[in-house]
């Protein structure tokens, strides 16, 4: 079997991340893998390293008929099965193909959770009766796709998974290169400096926890995105340099969570992030706003962390401080946590899962 995924920006976010991991355990075992990206990012460099062919293919716009004529060549040509989209625009285009003799099955995840307008409904009522699969990667995101306009029938929920075989090991040797003290406790944040990832929220509340709390601590804010500049004006502006770090894009992530005590999530839209799925198989208790998937990740089996609105950062702050000062909580959502990822989250099972869509 040939799998060809297909993907706007080949960039550094969950999406890609997703990608990454199908293609790292499919190709050469399960299937031959190949990317097709319109935007230049690390993740074509990461595929190729992985001994995965790469196309470069533009896509301008949702129903980009050139682009759909030039994908129906390249699955062609190099006998792609099945191809793998990640948003809408790919997933049109990919539907779009078949007018040009792309015989492929079509699978779409959602990695979106938003309501969309009437124009996107009516789209989705058009297109997805095409489609092999929708795949949703919480159950949460079924009641989005249908009010839609997807169709029922084609939905399938997988959850996201992490490899959760390794027992954590707590580390905290890589925090004197940020100057953290071993007294402070460490919140982190994996995220993406973008309108939807909360930012300015997540510091404004980490402006109220320092009038809240005598405990010490240190938020570390981690990765970059096309808001970072201006956000990053925040810190000095709300008086929290000593309570905040901005660490930039990292590559060594598990070894950062291994130092943290609370991990974050400040979005004001996610589906089932990686980063906090990563921070569950670590073991760290979880602060996370109340939207998408998130609930599933804190309440579904042993309760794992806190909720809190992705409007209200006193009340942020406050689920945070719960956690900064109660140390027997703290330990038992921890648990929670590495517990849930193993019965939950389990990676081999969204990947055995998938590959019985492909075939």
């Amino acid at each position: 079997m040939k799998v060809l995924y297909l993907i706007n920006y080949a960039g550094s976010g969950g999406s890609e991340r997703y990608v990454e991991l199908l293609a790292r355990y499919y190709h050469g075992s399960k299937a031959d893998c190949g990317l097709c990206y319109n935007e230049d990012g690390p993740l074509v460099e990461k595929m190729k390293a992985m001994g995965i062919p790469v196309h470069q293919l533009e896509m301008k716009s949702i129903l980009d008929i050139a682009a759909a004529k030039k994908l129906a060549a390249l699955v062609k040509e190099n006998g792609y099965d099945v191809i793998h989209a990640q948003y809408p625009r790919e997933n049109y285009i990919a539907i779009l193909a078949r007018n040009f003799g792309c015989r492929a099955r079509i699978v779409f995840t959602s990695h979106l959770i938003m309501e969309q307008p009437l124009p996107w409904k009516l789209l989705n009522r058009f297109f997805t009766p095409k489609n092999h699969a929708v795949l949703t990667v919480c159950t949460y995101g079924r009641q989005v796709l249908e009010r839609n306009g997807v169709a029922k029938d084609k939905i399938r929920v997988i959850f996201n998974g992490v490899d959760a075989a390794a027992a954590p090991e707590r580390d905290r040797s890589v925090l004197a290169e940020f100057g953290i003290r071993e007294e402070e406790k460490v919140i982190t944040i994996l995220t993406r400096f973008s309108e939807e990832k909360g930012v300015p929220f997540l510091l404004r509340a980490i402006a109220k926890l320092k009038d809240k709390t005598a405990v010490p601590f240190r938020l570390l804010l981690v990765g970059t995105g096309p808001d970072f500049d201006r956000d990053r004006e925040l810190v000095p502006q709300l008086g929290i340099e000593d309570r905040v770090v901005l660490a930039g894009f990292r590559t060594d992530t598990a070894r950062l969570l291994s130092a943290s005590d609370i991990y974050l999530n400040s979005s004001s839209s996610e589906a089932m992030s990686f980063a906090i799925l990563e921070a569950l198989a670590a073991g760290l208790p979880l602060v996370l706003t109340d939207v998408g998937g998130n609930p599933e990740l804190v309440n579904t089996g042993e309760i794992s962390g806190l909720l809190a609105p992705c409007d209200d950062p006193d009340a942020y702050a406050d689920a945070i401080r719960t956690l900064l000062e109660d140390d027997a909580l703290r330990a038992r959502y921890a648990a929670a946590s590495r517990a849930k990822a193993e019965r939950e989250f389990d990676l081999y099972h969204l990947l055995d899962a998938l590959f019985e869509i492909y075939k």
